[in-house]
């Protein structure tokens, strides 16, 4: 059964979204070190919705659609907002001579970084719905503390693995480099991508209101 929820949940994290292009665009535009941090965050984001799902708060966003509209509204506000910032960049980044570090925008802190990668993460509100729904059918034949604790353990090293990785490709000198050339564009197509989903979240969201 594990085996089936690894590859399973593998395929959901290869699929591109905000997290991936979080990942991605911090490692190349910052410190792998600020990119880490923001897998961190993530997995940690990716903790409580998995935990959420298994706790059955799937359930009670399903028979109550004016919390499920709330969360998924407060989310789809922040993907709009990050995606709003990104689309207004006008400057490529610009690196140190070790090109290791951006000379701007400065480095946030540790702390920082963590809460940065946990909100895109959590501000995603669907992602119970994945585990919920495509897990489904495995976690119902899950029985006893330990086996769910394992589901759970599976699920989050994975992520942190899959997510580790990239921030280690993205932050390479190659990848510094074509990102610092094209920054400004790919930020901006990054931008739009945060901004289309942020939308449609909100858009989702007053639809769970009316």
């Amino acid at each position: 059964m594990l085996w089936n929820i690894m590859i399973v949940h593998l395929l959901g994290l290869m699929t591109p979204g905000p997290d991936f292009f979080y990942v991605s665009r911090t490692a190349a535009s910052n410190s792998r070190k600020s990119a880490i941090c923001a897998v961190i965050g993530i997995t940690i984001g990716v903790a409580f919705w998995a935990t959420s799902a298994l706790l059955g708060l799937a359930i009670i966003f399903a028979t109550s659609q004016l919390w499920h509209g709330v969360v998924v509204l407060l989310g789809g506000a922040y993907l709009s907002y990050i995606g709003y910032k990104m689309l207004n960049v006008r400057a490529n980044v610009t690196f140190d001579q070790d090109n290791s570090h951006p000379t701007a925008p400065a480095v946030s802190s540790i702390k920082q970084e963590i809460l940065k990668g946990l909100l895109v993460n959590l501000s995603n509100a669907k992602v119970v719905i994945y585990f919920s729904s495509v897990l489904s059918l495995y976690l119902a034949n899950v029985n006893g503390i330990q086996h769910i604790l394992a589901v759970l353990a599976v699920i989050l090293l994975e992520t942190f693995c899959y997510f580790y990785v990239i921030s280690l490709l993205f932050s390479r000198p190659i990848a510094k480099r074509f990102y610092s050339k094209y920054s400004r564009w790919l930020d901006n197509a990054a931008g739009i991508v945060f901004l289309a989903f942020g939308l449609y979240l909100v858009y989702s969201g007053i639809q769970y209101l009316l």
